[in-house]
């Protein structure tokens, strides 16, 4: 299980196609394909107006050229302890595709 956004991150990067090509949110040079962006929000949970836990809801977006299986299953089985979501779709305009990777963890507060 995933348990804070460093672990999260460090998951990612051991992809070797996406060291160093990892952003939070976005790059501000040009980045050659594939690489990959994250971005995360957080809810608080807890009894009693004391919130001891949150809930991180993270995204992953990679980006690439044509859909690269084989790397989408690479962050796949990074993450196999998590429940994740995906969706895919070809960016005309950037002409690349982004397949999108949401899940979420619980984070000791």
């Amino acid at each position: 299980m995933v348990y804070s956004i460093k672990e999260a991150i460090n998951r990612i990067e051991a992809v070797p196609e996406l060291t160093g090509k990892l952003a939070y949110d976005h790059f501000t040079t040009a980045v050659k394909l594939p690489f990959a962006a994250y971005t995360y929000d957080f809810r608080t949970t807890g009894a009693d107006d004391y919130h001891g836990v949150r809930a991180i809801d993270f995204t992953l977006e990679l980006y690439s050229e044509s859909r690269n299986f084989a790397l989408e299953d690479k962050l796949i089985q990074a993450f196999a302890d998590v429940e994740i979501q995906s969706t895919s779709d070809y960016l005309e305009s950037e002409r690349m595709y982004i397949t999108a990777f949401n899940f979420t963890f619980p984070q000791k507060g």
